[in-house]
This record gives C-alpha cells, sequence and structure tokens, in this order.
C-alpha cells in the first residue's frame, strides 16, 4: 500500500491525526490493539480542564475548546461535552499553590473562583469543614464523551479516505529514499512521512525507525469506581481533588470515580491497577472527605506519557526527514487532541499552526522534539 503519510497508534492522538490529515491527502492509521484507544485513551477520567501546571499543554488545551463547543456538523449527533466544574480545595497554609492555580487559569482566559469553606461545601457538601479553608473552582470545566470523539474522528476519517487498521503490529520501519517503509505480518506500508503517536511506546517506535529516544517516559494511573452514598445526592457534584494532587473524585452514572491522582514512571505495558494504590487513594480521600468508600466496584490503570517537560511534542528532528513526533500529552491527550491533531496536519504540510492556536501564544518551536528543554535528551 502506498500512502501520503502513516500513522503509528490508534489512541485519541492518531486517530484526532488520521481526522485532520486525511483531508489533505491519503493516510493510514495502524493499531496493533483489537480496537482503537484501547489502553491510555480508553483509561481516562474524561475530563476537560485549562487548569494544567504545564505552559504549552494548557493553552492547547484552551486551544481545543472552540472544537468540543462546536465540532463540525457532521462530526457527531451528540454533544461532545456535558457541565461538570473542578474545584480544587486546600488549606490556608497552601493559599499560595491555588493561586497559581487561578493565575493558570487565567492566563488563557479562563474563569477561576476563589471559594471560602463554606462555598466549596456547598459545591461538594461531603468535605469535612476542618480539613480545609479554601478552593478554586473553574466552572467551565467540562466531561467529555471519550466514545463520542473518537467514534467522530474515526468516522470522519474513514469518510475521508483513510485506511484504519487493528490487530497490525508494526515490526519494522525502514527509511527507503526519501519514504518509509513500515512492515507487519502480512503486510507493508510506503508512506511519505510517518506520525509516531505510540504513547508510551513512542521511544519503541523511533528505535524501530532506528532513531534516538526522545525521553517519553510512561506513568501508571490507578482509578476505581464506588457506590453512591445514601446522605447525599451526587448528581451536580464537580470533579473534586485536593490541591496536593493525592486524590480526586468524579461523579459517574450510577457510581462515583476515585483516584490516587499518582503517575508512577513504568515501562510501556498493559497497565494494571496496583492494590495498594487503591488502599492509599480510599485512604486519602476518606482523610478528606466524609464518603465512605468500602469496596470497589472496578478498579483500573491507564499509562500517561510525559516528556521530559511535562509538555507535548509535535513535529519533526533534522535526523528524520519525514518522520514526525506526535507524542507527550502526559494524561491530556483528549482534551487536547483538536489542537494537537490541527498542530501536526500542519506541521506535516510544511504549513504554519492554526492562527487559533498562535494566538494563544503557541509557535512550532514550542512543540517541536528539538526544543531547548529536550535537547538534554536527544543530543
Amino acid at each position: 500500500m502506498r500512502v501520503d503519510v502513516a500513522i503509528v497508534g490508534g489512541g485519541i492522538a492518531g486517530a484526532s491525526a488520521a481526522y485532520f490529515l486525511a483531508r489533505h491527502g491519503s493516510v493510514a492509521l495502524i493499531e496493533r490493539e483489537e480496537h482503537f484507544s484501547y489502553h491510555s485513551s480508553g483509561r481516562t477520567a474524561a475530563q476537560f480542564t485549562v487548569g494544567i501546571g504545564a505552559t504549552t499543554m494548557r493553552r492547547m488545551a484552551q486551544a481545543s475548546r472552540a472544537f468540543f463547543e462546536a465540532p463540525p456538523e457532521s462530526f457527531s449527533e451528540q454533544p461532545i461535552l456535558s457541565p461538570r466544574g473542578c474545584l480544587t480545595v486546600g488549606r490556608r497554609e497552601q493559599e499560595a499553590t491555588l493561586r497559581r492555580l487561578e493565575d493558570n487559569l487565567a492566563s488563557v482566559g479562563a474563569r477561576a473562583d476563589r471559594l471560602g469553606r463554606d462555598e466549596a461545601l456547598a459545591l461538594f457538601p461531603a468535605l469535612r469543614p476542618e480539613k480545609l479553608d479554601l478552593g478554586v473552582y473553574e466552572p467551565g470545566a467540562m466531561d467529555i464523551d471519550v466514545d463520542v470523539l473518537l467514534q467522530g474522528y474515526l468516522r470522519g476519517a474513514k469518510a475521508a479516505g483513510a485506511v484504519l487498521a487493528t490487530r497490525s503490529d508494526i515490526q519494522g520501519i525502514v527509511r527507503e529514499g526519501n519514504r518509509w517503509r513500515l512492515t507487519w505480518a502480512g503486510g507493508d506500508i510506503l508512506a511519505d512521512a510517518v506520525v509516531n503517536a505510540a504513547g508510551g511506546w513512542a521511544d519503541e517506535a523511533a528505535a524501530m525507525a532506528g532513531l534516538a529516544p526522545l525521553g517519553i517516559v510512561a506513568h501508571r494511573r490507578t482509578a476505581f469506581t464506588f457506590a453512591l452514598q445514601k446522605d447525599f445526592d451526587t448528581r451536580s457534584w464537580p470533579h473534586v481533588g485536593s490541591v496536593d494532587y493525592d486524590w480526586y473524585v468524579k461523579p459517574e452514572p450510577g457510581c462515583l470515580m476515585g483516584s490516587l491522582a499518582d503517575a508512577v514512571p513504568v515501562a510501556p505495558s498493559d497497565a494494571y491497577p496496583e492494590d495498594i494504590d487503591v488502599a492509599q487513594a480510599i485512604e486519602n480521600i476518606e482523610r478528606d472527605t466524609c464518603l465512605s468508600i468500602g469496596r470497589p466496584i472496578s478498579q483500573w490503570a491507564g499509562l500517561r506519557s510525559f516528556a521530559r517537560d511535562r509538555n507535548p511534542v509535535a513535529g519533526m528532528r533534522e535526523d528524520a526527514p519525514g518522520f514526525f513526533w506526535l507524542a507527550g500529552q502526559g494524561g491530556c491527550g483528549i482534551l487536547t487532541s483538536p489542537a494537537m491533531g490541527q498542530s501536526i496536519a500542519a506541521l506535516v504540510a510544511g504549513a504554519p499552526l492554526p492562527e487559533a492556536i498562535t494566538q494563544l501564544g503557541v509557535a512550532s518551536e514550542d512543540l517541536s522534539p528539538e526544543r531547548e528543554s529536550l535537547r538534554v535528551i536527544t543530543t
């Protein structure tokens, strides 16, 4: 098969890249698992927030908001976003950290409400009053329907002519002249450009092509669901977490979700939850709230992949013409996917980044795998 662009990895990053790239040329999206979005993208808290510490990541999230709020008419029949809000709580001595969160939200034009104890309790009555003094509330935070988003990307890519392949485990990536040949059992593809959207396996995909690693490290995060609480009506509760970032709770249909908000460096794999992490999350949540969790209904783990500076990567290095990185989304791959997909489509085409992205202060150099903050890894 001969295509303009072959995308390695069928998570949300690869799917969004296929959606935007397929408008401009032939595309193959290649996933080794039985279905798309199997690993990180299928095990997410599904939250849209711009309260993100890493500057470029925060700006790419804000640049994605318009797509989520008003996707193309044919993209989906259901809304992608639904109201939720996000509350972060802490003690008086943590006010400086909460103020940084306020500043981060304000830096991209998002609303940030400073709350006292009573106002925070009104939003999340299960908090223990003696454990908090104040909070920051992001009313513009939303729930994301990840399946609606993913299927919209895949459907749109396919309608534009993209080839979508699952159960296709790439065995080799070789440069042949000015093209790349990707091989797997029973097939191969010759492509002008490769987009490495392999998530926690991004460095492994690069090594397959004979390229130096970028330093993308997978991190495990564990989450679980637990029963609704008889003393509380949780339907209007926001996503709530501690400013220490050692727990969060989020309402889900028919249950509540909790997490330690952990990020444990691991080798990329099919992640499984650690009982000790679930137990610690339960202890932390019950320490700061009146929730009684008991035995979780379900539990799981997913991977979050980070670059050294915690910002996303999109672009090409000089040592490998036509090999583009789309990696390091650090657990924000879903909520940044519109802006990241549009960006990689522009970069592959040799075009400027979209104006909606550059207006927020993001330049191609900020996304580049050759940016200064990553050069320790690449040289």
